[in-house]
């Protein structure tokens, strides 16, 4: 009987050359810690012994993946490999494709490739089909999934990233961890209590991170920041916020070993995230702080929610912190004011005592594990 696998392939791993061996790795241990199932090397590739449904769902949004899909070994004979090509449903509507890689066969992928296409006489109008050859077998697979590439997490560093439960936000974790990074979250809760607030999308969109890599989420209560900070005129009040925001990150990244912070500006999107203002919040912040979506338009932010299975969840009614500070922010934010504000309500010391009130939750494969 033919052996069945899930055949695993990365792009940018690839490229590493005398590192590749520790991408590879890692790549392993994190499919095998969120997946539960250890794969093997197989000529460049990674496999798995089979994957249902919920499996292949993570497999999509695991970072250092480019694509995989359901895969037979076959002998390596061409009237086999067409048998096993005619029990495909929709085989008349495939792109078939073939990579020779060991070039001692005796067809080239072109030729071989062209063989087929005479046999099936395919549309190419439906899913894609591939066929490698080995020295001693043909890999076929199909039912290809993309996945969404760059480097497993991990291999970058840890991150703190701010996070409100929009959709801007919620999606920000799985960029940074695209690009290899190991993502923690700070949440400012504006509810009553961290109980209520985890009974909102809050905890549904957390969990879904956490199907990638374990995730702690640092909770920090509004309360302390908005009782000491009444009064702030002038459009100056979610400035100030965010500037609140971007020193608590700072705080906990240095306290906690973080390397960097992350945040969900996209240049000029909304009136706080002006350049002007970006760069009077960032001012004097010690640590790099990273806006994977500063480019992005609203448009490609919500493409990115929808394939990270996050934008169903974060546009969801919340009393997030950012509506209840102000309709009408500054858009042109001086330095000068936010220092003289600081030390006017003593921004040290509400980060202080935020960080006295602040708890932390983990979660891990969908689950809150502490």
């Amino acid at each position: 009987m033919a052996e069945k696998f899930v055949s695993i392939h990365y792009n940018e791993i690839a490229l590493k050359g005398k590192n590749r061996g520790m991408f590879e790795k890692l790549l392993i241990k994190n499919i095998e810690n969120i997946t539960q199932i250890k794969p093997e090397r197989l000529n460049g590739r990674l496999t798995i012994p089979g994957a249902d449904e919920k499996t292949e769902k993570i497999l999509k949004i695991t970072p250092g993946i480019a694509w995989f899909g359901k895969s037979v070994k076959l002998p390596r004979d061409i009237d086999t490999l067409e048998k096993e090509l005619q029990t495909i449903e929709g085989i008349e509507n495939a792109e078939i494709e073939v990579k020779r890689i060991d070039k001692t066969f005796q067809y080239t992928s072109a030729e071989l490739k062209d063989i087929l296409n005479k046999k099936f006489k395919p549309k190419k109008t439906g899913f894609k089909i591939r066929i490698e050859i080995f020295p001693d077998f043909f890999v076929l697979t199909k039912n290809i999934e993309k996945g969404i590439g760059g480097l497993p997490v991990g291999s970058a560093g840890k991150v703190i990233s701010l996070f409100s439960g929009g959709i801007d936000s919620s999606v920000v974790p799985f960029e940074l961890m695209k690009r290899g990074c190991s993502v923690d979250l700070i949440h400012v809760y504006s509810l009553p209590s961290i109980e209520i607030a985890m009974r909102s999308k809050i905890k549904p969109i957390i969990e879904r991170i956490s199907m990638v890599e374990r995730v702690k989420v640092y909770l920090v209560p509004f309360s302390i920041f908005s009782l000491k900070t009444v009064g702030i005129g002038g459009g100056y009040d979610l400035i100030m916020f965010k500037r609140f925001l971007l020193r608590l990150g700072n705080e906990i990244a240095s306290r906690y070993n973080y390397k960097a912070i992350a945040t969900g500006d996209s240049i000029s999107q909304v009136a706080s995230q002006t350049l002007t203002n970006i760069s009077a919040i960032s001012y004097g912040i010690d640590l790099p702080i990273l806006r994977p979506l500063s480019t992005f338009n609203k448009e490609e932010i919500i493409a990115l929610g929808k394939k990270y299975g996050v934008y169903d969840l974060s546009i969801q009614k919340y009393r997030d912190c950012c509506s209840l500070v102000s309709k009408h922010p500054n858009t042109y934010a001086k330095k000068e004011k936010v220092m003289e504000l600081e030390k006017s309500f003593n921004m040290d010391e509400i980060i202080e005592e935020s960080m006295k009130n602040m708890i932390s939750m983990v979660f891990f494969r969908g689950e809150k594990i502490s």
